[in-house]
């Protein structure tokens, strides 16, 4: 009952935390050997920075650990003693992906909606559809996480491919893919932070191409996350939905 208890607090402190913005989960190692096992923390904020919450898979609707021949599930198991650690299954890239469960937030104002829709790019939704607030002056959305991290054991070998995640990312050669439900998806805004070496954040605002990709420069970066976001209204125009899509990676 502790474990449940700590693992049902956490997952409350995380939503309180999440306020709409990105999430990420970081390896404590960028590139462990083999026989290495991996602590792996959440984070949630702005800009590449923010608070750091323990990782409980069974706090997730799907939580995977995907190596070079074998798929893990991760929220199917019995609540973990103490820290999960995450172990090699073999050489080269391994991959945690993870499903949220929808949350919901209440905006007190029409304007405090418009904002946050400006901030992620996505106010073409609002215009296509536009917004109304409850008869209290508030409004709903209701948002969902999917994440994936990209991490090396031993070598940098083995490719990234899609695993099946409503909305992900796909990493390949020099460009990065978007994909929906519906497939690739073009001309969508992202945000791209880095993080290099003397600890500066940069962050550049992207569009994925006709094809669904964008081919980001990090040559310099050591840490990146990419992020996108799908705003779309839920039934009726005074509940919306946002589906939030990142990745994380290392050099």
């Amino acid at each position: 009952m502790r474990n449940l208890a700590c693992l049902v607090a956490g997952s409350q402190a995380l939503t309180g935390a999440l306020n709409a913005h990105e999430f990420w989960i970081e390896p404590s190692d960028l590139m462990p050997a083999q026989g290495d096992e991996l602590h792996v923390q959440v984070h949630v904020g702005e800009r590449f920075q923010g608070a750091l919450f323990p990782f409980h898979p069974r706090a997730y609707e799907a939580a995977y650990w995907v190596g070079p021949e074998t798929v893990q599930p991760l929220h199917t198991q019995p609540l973990a003693q103490g820290d999960l650690t995450l172990s090699a299954q073999g050489d080269g890239l391994h991959i945690l992906a993870v499903a949220s469960f929808g949350r919901t937030l209440t905006y007190t104002s029409l304007k405090e909606f418009e904002a946050f829709a400006a901030e992620i790019g996505a106010s073409a939704a609002l215009a296509d559809v536009p917004p109304q607030t409850e008869h209290d002056g508030t409004l709903q959305e209701t948002y969902r996480r999917f994440s994936k991290t990209l991490v090396y054991f031993g070598s940098r070998t083995g490719a990234d491919k899609r695993l099946g995640l409503e909305y992900e990312w796909v990493q390949s050669d020099e460009v990065i893919t978007l994909f929906s439900p519906h497939g690739r998806v073009p001309h969508h805004p992202v945000d791209l932070f880095c993080r290099h070496p003397n600890g500066q954040v940069s962050q550049q605002r992207l569009q994925t191409a006709s094809g669904g990709q964008v081919a980001p420069d990090e040559a310099a970066a050591k840490r990146c996350l990419i992020n996108a976001v799908f705003l779309t209204p839920a039934k009726s125009s005074k509940r919306w939905s946002s589906d939030w899509v990142s990745m994380f990676w290392a050099k």
